[in-house]
């Protein structure tokens, strides 16, 4: 037994020498680089003297006190963030279980038989040639170790660990894309709802404006044709007026859902969004700059932490084809006699080492190692995909506030001139100098100008939001994320395949 016991030691010896001898097969991961602009081609506001916002509570730029509960209740109670975290939790736990193979599996096992043999079994000399029945009892301990001699286990721990992070970068992207859904519906909602004030309003005009032609027909001072032209004016309108309850409704069940809620049991009540003449404008956005979005954007981080994990497989691959080395061994009791199970004469102990080279698989190690690759290249593909879109989400975004802005001002002087025009026509046909059918033109292009501009107003407020996602949330206290540092590695870095 104590020649065993210095035998098992050296050849455990033997075996950590191996492992720490070994080296790491596989490419070594540099992180990817994209093409970086130096400044976007709309310019933006590098420094606007907006405040600092966090963010983890970007849309307190807004100063909305309606839409920071409605944030706070989608961050809570949001089924998508929830899904999103449930998979990091699953992601650690792959993490953990790659982890595992760092150290021995060692299981206990028990066994008992009673076994008769027969007269004329082969080799029976123990038991002077005469059947024999016995019992056997067995409590063995079974070790079990794979020697990490070339980095497999070391590069599953590596692609476990960038895929945790990946969805720990996912968790932040979804939850920033559900606060941006929530704010895009709830300032669409507001739209709406100025839109149905609008409405209203014109429609207690036109009203005034059927009284007046009714009455003046009664007086015979003009013909029923103009009633009825007055008459349906006010209809077309009342069911402008009622089609925007449909969009209202599905936009309030739209943000029921965001922040966990029944839509039979969510409602909004009305408040409509200011309009020019208030001197209201949205916020203004700091875009900073392009180099920025690497550390800003979630969906970025996570894609490269894609691309790292993906590059990790490609090193687990290339062990397919190197020895794979392990130690096995037990310890335990065996006896005839339960009573004398746990003698020291009774102990039984065995330590094994075995490397197996795979010679001839049919081209299955090497398309192992070909699909790793063809994985990393997606992933990458992927990554720069998506720094070109977040370049292209920002310059749409600050396009189109600059238009809209422009297109705000017109509007805003055309709804003057329109209200002008029919302040004029109602005048000249009260004075019997036009037909109603000059105050039907005034009054349609008034609405259609005042709806307009409230529209615009509406988009002007989403694409702020959409600009605030596109920039990757607030502008101050972004979390750190792994794998963002544009100077690190080299453009568009791809591993020798050596």
């Amino acid at each position: 037994m104590r020649n065993f016991k210095m035998e098992s030691m050296r050849l455990a010896g033997a075996i950590t020498l191996v492992s720490l001898a070994g080296c790491t097969v596989g490419p070594k991961y540099h992180q990817p680089v994209p093409p970086v602009p130096t400044q976007f081609k709309e310019g933006g506001t590098p420094d606007s003297g907006t405040p600092e916002i966090a963010y983890s509570d970007w849309w307190r730029v807004f100063h909305d006190p309606q839409l920071d509960r409605l944030e706070t209740e989608a961050d809570a109670a949001n089924q998508d963030i929830r899904l999103a975290v449930a998979r990091v939790d699953q992601a650690d736990a792959g993490a953990r279980y790659a982890r595992s193979f760092l150290f021995p599996t060692i299981s206990l096992g028990a066994s008992a038989s009673r076994t008769r043999e027969a007269q004329t079994r082969p080799n029976n000399g123990n038991t002077n040639g005469l059947a024999a029945t016995f019992n056997d009892f067995q409590l063995p301990a079974f070790f079990s170790y794979e020697v990490d001699a070339w980095g497999r286990v070391r590069h599953s721990i590596e692609a476990a660990n960038a895929t945790e992070q990946a969805t720990a970068a996912d968790v932040r992207f979804v939850r920033l894309a559900v606060e941006a859904n929530v704010a895009m519906d709830y300032y669409a909602l507001r739209e709406n709802d100025a839109e149905r004030k609008v409405l209203d309003s014109t429609v207690q005009e036109m009203q005034q404006a059927v009284d007046l032609t009714s009455n003046r027909f009664r007086g015979g001072l003009t013909s029923e044709l103009e009633v009825k032209q007055a008459q349906t004016l006010l209809s077309q309108t009342q069911s402008q007026a009622q089609a925007l309850d449909v969009q209202r409704s599905q936009l309030d069940h739209a943000i029921a859902v965001l922040t966990g809620k029944a839509a039979s049991e969510f409602s909004i009540p009305p408040s409509p969004l200011p309009g020019r003449e208030d001197g209201w404008q949205p916020p203004a956005i700091p875009s900073g700059l392009p180099a920025e979005l690497l550390g800003r954007r979630p969906d970025i981080a996570e894609v490269e932490r894609y691309v790292a994990a993906a590059n990790a497989q490609v090193g687990v691959a290339k062990t397919a084809a190197l020895p794979h080395i392990s130690l096995t061994g037990l310890a335990g009791f065996e006896t005839t006699n339960m009573t004398s199970l746990f003698s020291w004469q009774n102990s039984i102990a065995s330590l094994g080492a075995s490397a197996v080279t795979p010679l001839f698989t049919g081209g299955r190690v090497r398309s192992g190692v070909d699909q790793a690759w063809a994985v990393y290249r997606q992933s990458l593909a992927q990554y720069q995909k998506t720094v070109l879109t977040a370049y292209q989400e920002v310059e749409d975004q600050l396009a189109a506030l600059r238009i809209l802005n422009g297109e705000a001002q017109s509007t805003a002087d055309a709804v003057t001139y329109a209200r002008q025009a029919e302040t004029i026509a109602l005048n000249r046909y009260k004075s019997g100098l036009v037909s109603f059918l000059d105050v039907v033109y005034a009054q349609t292009s008034l609405l259609t100008n005042q709806r307009t501009a409230t529209q615009i107003g509406g988009q002007r407020m989403v694409a702020t939001v959409v600009l605030i996602k596109a920039l990757g949330g607030g502008w101050l206290g972004v979390p750190a994320q792994p794998g963002t540092n544009p100077n690190s590695g080299s453009p568009g870095a791809m591993p020798k395949r050596g």
